[in-house]
């Protein structure tokens, strides 16, 4: 019972810091999850993998409801999202099979560059710089769109995130604008999520680590519903809160945040 108070109090969090700040849960559960399946003594080898296939089906859930509503907004371009899910579905399930490879510490190590990085971003505001210069700077034919979607799919399976962050400043150099960039990853977030997520359960079918009851290879399905249940009801209310509060001040604090827990992953 206790733990479904955590993986509650989680979601909340989670739903309430990506209203707030635009961005995915993915960067917020899978450190989270680390530290809290720590401590629920999973068996170690599993613990990184079933962190990020846990944080990929939660995102699933999610990723519906922002795309439902991007798309009422009309900021959504479907007609890339076809060819980049192609393409990311391919990448998620490839994604998944090589992380199941690698050892807890590699893992750790990717995700903790990643949160760095995404915490530089935030701080510097590139992609906000970028959106600015209107310009095309890489080409976003059909034939080459499926090829971004599979690097996109391969590294967001990988992070456990939905592939916002790749594919925002993906759409903006292709010279769409960041309405357009953040409705389109919204959408294609769900191939990501859901290729990703099969992914870890089919491929933690094979590991020889007990895995814990109510999971599904690295899918930990007990905290994937909570996670979900609970992010659905405070995400709006940190959407709310982002517009009460200055957007600079808001994005270099959460910058700061994940650089910090960027570190705490690598060194826990």
């Amino acid at each position: 019972m206790i733990e479904i108070l955590i993986y509650l109090l989680l979601g909340a969090c989670t739903g309430l810091l990506a209203g707030m700040f635009g961005i995915g849960g993915g960067s917020i559960l899978v450190p989270s999850l680390i530290f809290i399946f720590y401590n629920m003594d999973f068996e170690s080898p599993i613990i990184v993998l079933m962190a990020i296939g846990t944080s990929l089906a939660s995102i699933f859930f999610s990723a519906i409801s922002s795309a439902l509503s991007h798309h009422n907004k009309k900021s959504v371009e479907w007609s890339l999202v076809t060819p980049l899910s192609l393409g990311m579905i391919l990448g998620a399930i490839v994604g998944a099979g090589y992380a199941a490879t690698l050892s807890n510490e590699y893992l750790k190590w990717i995700i903790t560059i990643f949160l760095i990085v995404i915490g530089i971003e935030m701080i510097s505001g590139l992609t906000q710089a970028l959106a600015k210069k209107d310009k095309k700077l890489i080409p976003m034919s059909k034939s080459i769109v499926p090829v971004h979607g599979t690097w996109i799919g391969f590294l967001s399976a990988i992070i456990g995130i939905g592939g916002g962050s790749f594919t925002t400043p993906l759409m903006i150099a292709g010279g769409y604008n960041i309405r357009k960039g953040i409705g389109t990853a919204a959408a294609c977030g769900v191939p990501i999520a859901a290729a990703g997520a099969i992914g870890y359960m089919y491929y933690g079918q094979n590991t020889d680590a007990n895995l814990p009851v109510g999971a599904i290879g690295y899918v930990f399905w007990p905290a994937v519903i909570s996670i979900s249940l609970a992010s659905i009801f405070t995400a709006k209310l940190g959407a709310n809160i982002s517009h009460s509060v200055s957007e600079k001040t808001l994005k270099v604090s959460f910058g700061l945040f994940l650089i910090f827990v960027g570190i705490m992953v690598v060194t826990n």
